[in-house]
C-alpha cells in the first residue's frame, strides 16, 4: 500500500496529487483481486420490461477480477432486431456485460506565465476524470419453436436471459450463475449448514450402515428403464415369432394392423393406417376415368391404357424351313393361371407425415399380409407387409405423398384360372431389351377345317421351360380368320423385362400346322411340347417361326384429362388405387387444379403451408401425366377397381385399444405413446387408460422431444389405481384447430408395474 507525503513549505507538483488517486485505486483493485476474487460477475443489476421491444437495465456494477466497472444510471436496451418473424418461433437472448475505461475532460483555468505578477489566466480543456463504465451487449440463440438458451462463455457475465416471441418480450430470467454473492448471503448459508451439521453427522452414520447393506443388493436390481426396454423388445419379438397371445404384464403395438384396437368401442374416433390417425369426417369414392376415351393421344387394349403408339417388330424368327402340326398330340385339359398387373396406391395430403413406424413392418415376418390396404368392392388385395423385405416391394412414406407399389409388374396375389382344351406347344424367347408387347405373328403352313388357336404369353422357370401358372397375356386366333401365311394375334399390352426369358404357348384342337426353322437357327429360345399340361420337353433342332411386335410410342410425354374429384364442404386428402406398372426410367404423375385457382400443381412432397388442399376445395380438376421413352411408357388399368377416394379429416381423435390382460393384479401402470407430426400451436394430446368403463388420467407425465425431429415427442405416463386391476385399455385423445394438419400416434406401449 502506498501513501503520498507532503512537507511544510514544500511546493507540491501536480503528479503528487494524481498519485493520491492512483494509490487509492490500486489498493481497491488489489482488495477485489485478492480477497473477493470474482471473475466476470455482476452486482446490483436488474432487468425489467419497458415495452414489447425494449428492456431497462438498472444501475449496477460489473466485476472482472481486480477491476470494477459501474453503470451509474438505468439504460434502455432495444431488442427489436432480434424478435423472431414466424409466429411459432421463439428466441432466447442473453444480456452480457463489457467493461471500458474512459477519460472525461473539463475546462479549467491555467496560468499563462511563471511570473504570477504578470501572468494572465486562460481556460483550456484537460483530462479530469477516469471512469470505468459498463457496456451492454446481446448474444442471441436460434429462432425455433423449441428455443434453446445461448451458451455463454465462462469469461462473460450474463445479467439476464430474455425470451422473445413474435409479439415481443415474453419472459426475463436473471443470470444468477454470474451474480456476486454478498457476505450477508454467504453467512446465511453457512449458518444454515451449521444448524443441521450435528444432526447430519448422526444421520450419515446410520445411512452409511444402510448403504453397506444395500450395496450388496444393487447389482441384482435392474433399472426400470431397462425393464421397459426389454418389455418393448419382447413385445416386438412376440409379433415376429407369432407367439400365442396369452396374458402378459406388457403390450407393444406400432399400429400397422388393427388387431389390437377396438374400433367398435363407443368412444372410437380414429383409424389405423401405419399409426393411429384421425378419422375422416367425410369421404367420397369414384372410378378413375378419362374424360375422353377416344382421345388420339391415348390407346386402350381392353381396359389397359397407354399413350398412343405404332406397332413395330421387336423379336423375329422368319426362317420358314419346315412345318409342324400343332394338334398332333392327345388333347389335354390345361389350366393356366393368369397373373394380374400389380397394384399402385398414391395417397396425398398434409395428414400423411413421414411415418417412422414403417420399420415396424419387419416384425410381421416375410409372409405376412395386410389386407385392409387394398380392399375394393369386396375384393381384397393382399400386400406383403415387410417394407423392402420382399422381392420387388417398395413403399415410400414422406410428408405429404405416400406411394406404394410393386416393382414387379405382375402380382401373384390376384390371379385368374383359365381352362383350355387341346394340344399344347410352346416356344421360348429371350428379351434383351425391355419392351411392351402388343401382338404376336405366327406363320401357318396349313389351316385345318375347325378349331380356334389360343395363344398365351407365359413366364419361364430358371431352367428355361414354360410356367403355365405364370401366364401374363391371352389372345385367340379364330378359325374363321386363319389364312395360310402370317396371322396376327392381338394381345393385351404386356410388359416384358430385359434379361428375362418368356414363352408363347399355343393350344388348339384343330389340325393346323405352323412353320418352323431347322438346324437351331434361332438361338434365342427353344420349342417345347407338353403331354400332361405341366412338364414340357424341349427340342434341340427346330423352333417355331414368329414375329413379336411391340409398341413404339409417338410422344415421350402425354397429358390426359381425368374426371374431376368432388367432396362436399372440401377435402384434405386424395387417395388413388389402380393396377398398372411404371417401368424403370418412366413416371406416372398426377396434377390437380383446385377450384378457384389457375395453376396445375403436381401431387408431390412439399411444404404443408403451400399445400393446394389447405383451402378445403370442394372440387379438384385432375389430370395424369405419363413420361417415358419411345419404347417404354407407364400403363394404368382403368377397370372397375381403379378408384379415387377423397376425404376430409375430423377435428378430434379418440382411439381405444382392446383390453390388455396383464395376468396379474396391479395398482400401478405405465404407458409410453410416441406422437409424430405434432405442432404445439395447433394440436393437443391427452394420454390416458381405461380400467373397466372408467377413464383414468395419469398421475405424472414426462414429455420428451426428439432432438432429431422437434415434431416428434414421447409421453411416458404413470397411473396410480385406487383398486387393483388385472387389465386395462390404452386410450389416446388428440385435437387440432385446423383439420388440414393433424398429428398421429406412431407406436404405443403399456406395462403393469
Amino acid at each position: 500500500m502506498k501513501r503520498t507525503l507532503f512537507s511544510e513549505a514544500e511546493i507540491a507538483d501536480h503528479a503528487d496529487f494524481q498519485a493520491i488517486g492512483e494509490h487509492s485505486q490500486e489498493a481497491t483493485d488489489g482488495l477485489w483481486l485478492d480477497a473477493i476474487g470474482y471473475p466476470a460477475h455482476w452486482a446490483a443489476f436488474t432487468v425489467s420490461k419497458q415495452s414489447a421491444q425494449v428492456v431497462t437495465v438498472s444501475a449496477g456494477r460489473y466485476v472482472n477480477g481486480q477491476i470494477v466497472y459501474e453503470q451509474a444510471e438505468p439504460t434502455n436496451l432495444n431488442l427489436q432486431l432480434l424478435i423472431p418473424v414466424a409466429a411459432s418461433d421463439q428466441r432466447w437472448v442473453a444480456v452480457l456485460l463489457r467493461g471500458e475505461e474512459i477519460e472525461e475532460t473539463e475546462n479549467r483555468p491555467f496560468e499563462a506565465s511563471e511570473d504570477p505578477e504578470v501572468s494572465e489566466i486562460v481556460n483550456r480543456t484537460t483530462p479530469k476524470t477516469v471512469k470505468r463504465i459498463v457496456k451492454l451487449i446481446t448474444q442471441s440463440g436460434e429462432a425455433n419453436p423449441v428455443p434453446v438458451k445461448p451458451v455463454v462463455a465462462s469469461t462473460d457475465a450474463c445479467i439476464a436471459y430474455v425470451l422473445l416471441k413474435s409479439t415481443g418480450v415474453d419472459t426475463i430470467e436473471p443470470g444468477n450463475e454470474s451474480r456476486v454473492k454478498t457476505l450477508y448471503e454467504v453467512e446465511g448459508r453457512v449458518a444454515a449448514i451449521e444448524v443441521d451439521l450435528d444432526s447430519l453427522f448422526l444421520r450419515t452414520e446410520t445411512i452409511e450402515t444402510q448403504i453397506v447393506n444395500i450395496w450388496g443388493k444393487l447389482t441384482e436390481i435392474p433399472r426400470p428403464e431397462i425393464i421397459r426396454q426389454m418389455q418393448r423388445d419382447i413385445g416386438a419379438v412376440r409379433l415376429k415369432g407369432d407367439l400365442p397371445d396369452e396374458a402378459r404384464a406388457y403390450a407393444y403395438d406400432d399400429a400397422l394392423v388393427p388387431d389390437r384396437w377396438d374400433n367398435t368401442h363407443v368412444d372410437w374416433l380414429a383409424r389405423i393406417e401405419e399409426g393411429v390417425r384421425f378419422g375422416f369426417a367425410a369421404t367420397a369414392q369414384a372410378r378413375l376415368e378419362v374424360q375422353a376415351e377416344d382421345d388420339p393421344k391415348i390407346a386402350f387394349r381392353g381396359r389397359r391404357m397407354v399413350p398412343a403408339f405404332d406397332e413395330v417388330t421387336r423379336i423375329a424368327n422368319t426362317s420358314l424351313d419346315a412345318s409342324l402340326n400343332i394338334s398332333q398330340l392327345v388333347h389335354l385339359e390345361t389350366t393356366l393361371i393368369r397373373k394380374e398387373a400389380s397394384r399402385v396406391r398414391v395417397t396425398y395430403g398434409p395428414t400423411q407425415a413421414a411415418c417412422e413406424n414403417a420399420a415396424g413392418w419387419s416384425v410381421l415376418g416375410g409372409d405376412a399380409r395386410v389386407g385392409q390396404i387394398f380392399t375394393i368392392n369386396g375384393e381384397q388385395f393382399e400386400v406383403v407387409a415387410t417394407y423392402g423385405g420382399k422381392k420387388g416391394h417398395k413403399v415410400y412414406g414422406v410428408r405429404q405423398i405416400r406411394y406404394e407399389a410393386y416393382i414387379e409388374p405382375y402380382w401373384e396375389y390376384v390371379t385368374e384360372e383359365v381352362g383350355v382344351n387341346g394340344s399344347v406347344y410352346a416356344q421360348t424367347f429371350l428379351v434383351a431389351q425391355p419392351m411392351q408387347l402388343t401382338s404376336l405373328d405366327l406363320s401357318f403352313a396349313r389351316v385345318g377345317s375347325d378349331g380356334d388357336v389360343h395363344v398365351f404369353i407365359v413366364e419361364t422357370t430358371t431352367a428355361g421351360t414354360p410356367k403355365f401358372d405364370a401366364m401374363l397375356a391371352q389372345g385367340v386366333l379364330p378359325r374363321a380368320n386363319l389364312v395360310t401365311g402370317w396371322n396376327k394375334c392381338v394381345l393385351p399390352i404386356t410388359l416384358l423385362e430385359s434379361g428375362k426369358r418368356y414363352a408363347f404357348v399355343t393350344v388348339t384342337t384343330g389340325a393346323h400346322s405352323l412353320h418352323t426353322s431347322g438346324a437351331n437357327k434361332y438361338t434365342g429360345g427353344s420349342q417345347f411340347i407338353t403331354t400332361d399340361g405341366a412338364f414340357a420337353q424341349g427340342s434341340t433342332e427346330i423352333d417355331f417361326c414368329f414375329r413379336l411386335n411391340g409398341a413404339r410410342y409417338r410422344s415421350p410425354r402425354t397429358v390426359i384429362a381425368m374426371h374431376a374429384l368432388n367432396l362436399a364442404d372440401g377435402m384434405t386428402q386424395i387417395d388413388f388405387v389402380f393396377a398398372g406398372w411404371i417401368p424403370g426410367g418412366c413416371e406416372l404423375g398426377w396434377e390437380i387444379r383446385p377450384a378457384g385457382t389457375d395453376t396445375w400443381i403436381e401431387l408431390d412432397d412439399g411444404d404443408p403451408a403451400e399445400n393446394p388442399l389447405v383451402g378445403l376445395p370442394a372440387t379438384v380438376e385432375l389430370r395424369m401425366v405419363m413420361l417415358g421413352t419411345t419404347d417404354l411408357q407407364p400403363m394404368i388399368q382403368l377397370d372397375d377397381k381403379a378408384v379415387s377416394q377423397v376425404a376430409r379429416n375430423r377435428g378430434n381423435m379418440v382411439a381405444v385399444s382392446k383390453l390388455v390382460a396383464f395376468g396379474l393384479s396391479t395398482t400401478s401402470i405405465v404407458t409410453q405413446y410416441t406422437l409424430d407430426n405434432y405442432d404445439a400451436t395447433r394440436h393437443t394430446f391427452a394420454p390416458s387408460i381405461m380400467v373397466g368403463a372408467a377413464v383414468v388420467n395419469p398421475t405424472t407425465t414426462q414429455m420428451t422431444i426428439d432432438p432429431q425431429n422437434p415434431n416428434r415427442r414421447t409421453y411416458v405416463s404413470t397411473y396410480a389405481l385406487g383398486a387393483a386391476a388385472t387389465g386395462a385399455r390404452m386410450r389416446l385423445a388428440a385435437n387440432t384447430n385446423n383439420i388440414v394438419t393433424v398429428p398421429f400416434v406412431q407406436d404405443v406401449f403399456i406395462a403393469a408395474l
